[in-house]
């Protein structure tokens, strides 16, 4: 897959309407993470193109795990 298949694929997945996103008994989650881990191994640190749609975090995330959090994210 191309990151431009991969961008692609991301922008159909926030097209999906929330309703349907929580009726798809967590799909819609795990076809999400996929498609963003991919792209995080491919460029670290950035977001791809069709996240703009979704516009910037709220002022109050930092993006930083707060330090009583000593686990791995999953």
């Amino acid at each position: 897959m191309t990151d431009r298949e991969l961008n692609d694929y991301i922008d159909h997945l926030l097209d999906v309407p929330r309703e349907k996103r929580l009726t798809s008994d967590g799909q819609w989650a795990d076809d999400f993470r996929c498609a963003m881990a991919m792209w995080e191994d491919r460029h670290p640190g950035t977001r791809p193109p069709a996240h703009a749609k979704v516009g910037p975090p709220p002022p109050c995330f930092t993006g930083i795990i707060p330090p009583i959090y000593d686990g791995e994210l999953e």
